[in-house]
């Protein structure tokens, strides 16, 4: 029978990555919280409305992530190929690839925002929150998040204004649907009611872990 080499496990299980547990009954911490899990996680200290809110705000970033990696997808296919077209031929395409590819480009920024408030990546002020207690911890998430819900009301209503200024420029119909600067500036504002939602989703579970003096999972992974 071979020896096992100098250094080597005899249980192959051994050589998986284990992910490190912060403290008892905590989930386990991992590399990035960016997911696509068709389930939303679990956490053990969470109440039945902390439970049903996480898992409305799980769906709705599935919607997101989804949207974001469909309007890339469109975006690279159709610069791609119009890049293509300009080497290989001399005709001329018209502008409707540049307004999907600007209008896209543009229509990303706003659902990536969104939905990297679902994952919680937006705004944080981790040198001052490392010197907090766990409550302290609590209270200024709190803030933020009525900080960000305020500036997202002032860039609802700026979307709405805009859409009264910018016109509606050139039509492109595209699958039978019918896209000009109007819809393109729309974004902003659907941008801005989802980051809302999110956001009270967050403070009503944060809320929630106050009231009950348990720290939420997400602000145990920051020691």
């Amino acid at each position: 029978m071979s020896e096992e080499p100098e250094g080597s496990s005899a249980d192959p299980a051994e050589s998986i990555p284990k992910a490190v547990v912060i403290g008892e009954g905590d989930p386990p911490v991992r590399d990035s919280h960016l997911t696509i899990d068709p389930e939303p996680a679990k956490y053990p200290n969470d109440s039945a409305l902390s439970a049903t809110l996480r898992r409305i705000d799980h769906y709705v970033g599935l919607g997101e992530q989804g949207l974001v990696f469909g309007l890339l997808a469109l975006v690279v296919v159709v610069a791609s190929l119009a890049a293509i077209h300009d080497k290989l031929t001399t005709d001329h395409l018209g502008r409707w690839w540049h307004t999907i590819v600007r209008g896209g480009t543009f229509a990303i920024a706003m659902f990536a925002a969104a939905f990297a408030t679902h994952e919680q990546r937006n705004l944080a002020m981790d040198l001052i929150s490392r010197k907090l207690s766990t409550k302290g911890r609590l209270i200024l998430g709190l803030a933020l998040k009525v900080l960000t819900v305020a500036i997202c009301v002032a860039l609802f209503k700026s979307g709405l204004h805009q859409r009264g200024v910018v016109g509606e420029g050139e039509t492109l119909s595209l699958f039978g649907i019918h896209i000009n600067d109007i819809d393109v500036v729309t974004t902003i504002s659907i941008g801005a009611v989802l980051i809302i939602f999110h956001n009270i989703l967050h403070f009503i579970i944060d809320v929630d872990y106050l009231v009950r003096g348990v720290a939420p999972p997400e602000r145990m992974r920051a020691h």
